[in-house]
């Protein structure tokens, strides 16, 4: 087989390409979606009026009692005398179900969101997820004001409109990352902390002006509303449907992407749902999800009652786990890379110790917080570390995903976060069901030993039954056929020519791919 070798494609002169564009309103669109989700949970602590609802336990026959652990000078239920700047009167309860009435919108709207994706393109799917969510997000004062009912609906809409904005960020990423881009084009997840802690730090400065708590949701409603203009007009599914891109970049990335593309295989259900390692990747990312959503969503309640900060300090405390999280992130993908590329050690057991420092240490963290009582210097330093280190998820996680069945990735990565996401459902509810009628440190504390408990726990149950090897449902049947004729050693003269041909065919193609990138 001979044929002319094809020069190589050219990129586009000058440093800024129509790409890097790509990447970053897609950075800053996971941003604003996380931004919109979280600034609530700072926003609470301001819009609950927690004295008028401790007058109204107190006459219902609740005695006021000062806690013998609590930080000094201050009590756990305050007398008429106390702050009453909060309107609504929302028991621990009712502030959890507000809290996790985004995650029971996000879980239902994670499959559908993936198959708009695909259908429909990314751009679409992601332009309605920011726009829609935007929409409620400045809505969400006068939902507050119009009932707890008709807020509760407005974050479980905000929920199901985000359900599709990781996939179609997803289906982005296959249509223009060359493939040796795709670790650059990893640098979009760092919206996720960029959004989180931004949101909390600034939600806690603009609850402290004249215009409130309701400004921290027109202000970050509106920076959503803002982007989606731009990414009306720049982005494009593909650079094939891109009007502005220039011809050199667009057939440079489509002469350089090559691994989105792949057969449609049918779904191996029964096999994927039966086989141990796949709820062992749910183990540890409801372990990982469950830490983050007791960061994101409990952290602000826990900081203003228990350590007593004010509104501004517990935006500030509250977002320095997604500091150190979006650094961990950066530091987790060196390392895991280094610990894979030097086989330091097995591939199993370089997983095994990137998700054990993803897990173990966060639950030894919140024991220190349990036990360290009101030395705030100690638990903010704490709470530094278990940011950091929860940021494995994006590594280990993931990359055994794809290890144990490539061909599967993306539906195994929906099935586990399916799952996992059921902790943003739960997390609210059982941190009220310890403190909702004891706001103590003792009940704090216990809520942090259960958090490590299952840690532990899931930890070990994802250590035992993890595998790195490729399931045998990862290959098609007739392709397994094929491979059991040849090493059985029977005689298949049509399967040795299409071998041979493949042979071929994959030389010329390394010898093309050489030209390509040097």
């Amino acid at each position: 087989m001979t044929g002319a070798v094809t020069a190589a494609p050219q990129d586009r002169a000058g440093f800024w390409k129509t790409r890097y564009t790509m990447l970053l309103l897609n950075t800053l669109g996971l941003a604003i979606s996380y931004a919109t989700r979280v600034n609530i949970s700072v926003a609470i602590v301001d819009m609950v009026n927690g004295t008028a609802l401790q007058e109204r336990d107190a006459s219902g026959g609740i005695q006021l009692v000062r806690d013998p652990d609590s930080c000094p000078g201050e009590l756990v239920l305050e007398g008429p005398g106390g702050r009453k700047d909060g309107e609504f009167m929302w028991d621990k309860h009712m502030q959890g179900e507000i809290l996790a009435g985004f995650y029971y919108g996000y879980t239902v709207g994670h499959i559908p969101g993936g198959v708009l994706a695909d259908r429909f393109g990314g751009k679409v799917v992601l332009l309605f997820g920011i726009l829609v969510s935007s929409i409620l997000t400045v809505l969400t004062p006068l939902s507050a004001w119009a009932g707890y009912y008709v807020l509760f609906t407005n974050r479980v809409l905000q929920g199901l409109a985000q359900g599709g904005i990781i996939p179609a960020i997803q289906t982005t990423v296959c249509r223009w990352a060359p493939d040796h881009e795709r670790s650059l084009f990893s640098i979009i997840f760092l919206g996720i902390f960029i959004g989180t802690l931004v949101s909390m730090a600034v939600t806690g400065v603009l609850c402290e002006t004249v215009g409130g708590w309701p400004l921290s949701f027109y202000f970050f409603g509106g920076v959503g509303l803002l982007w989606c203009v731009p990414w009306f007009f720049q982005a494009a599914d593909s650079p094939s449907q891109h009007p502005y891109i220039d011809p050199a970049e667009r057939n440079y990335i489509k002469a350089t992407i090559r691994s989105a593309a792949k057969k449609n295989l049918p779904v191996p259900w029964k096999s994927i749902m039966s086989t141990p390692a796949i709820w062992a990747l749910v183990a540890i990312m409801v372990t990982f999800d469950w830490t983050f959503y007791l960061l994101i969503t409990s952290l602000p309640q826990y900081i203003a009652q228990v350590l007593h900060f004010d509104i501004r300090s517990n935006g500030i405390v509250s977002a320095i786990p997604h500091i150190t999280g979006g650094v961990g992130s950066l530091a987790f993908v060196w390392f895991t890379d280094f610990l894979l590329r030097k086989e330091c050690m097995s591939k199993i057991w370089s997983f095994r110790v990137i998700n054990a420092l993803g897990t173990l240490v966060p639950a030894a963290t919140m024991v220190v917080v349990a036990l360290v009582g009101c030395d705030s210097t100690i638990i903010i330093a704490m709470l530094a570390l278990s940011g950091f280190c929860t940021a494995t998820d994006c590594t280990g996680s993931y990359l055994n995903m794809q290890a144990i069945a490539p061909n599967y990735a993306g539906t195994i990565v929906g099935i586990v976060n399916m799952f996992a996401n059921l902790t943003g459902i739960a997390v609210p509810y059982i941190v009220g069901a310890f403190t909702n009628t004891n706001q103590t440190r003792a009940a704090w504390n216990a809520v942090f030993y259960l958090s490590a408990g299952v840690a532990t726990v899931s930890y070990l149950i994802y250590a035992v039954f993890t595998t790195t090897e490729e399931q045998p449902w990862n290959v098609p049947i007739s392709e397994r056929a094929r491979k059991a004729n040849t090493s059985e050693g029977i005689e298949n003269t049509a399967f040795d020519e299409g071998v041979m041909q493949a042979v071929d065919e994959e030389v010329i193609q390394r010898g093309h791919r050489r030209t390509v990138i040097p």
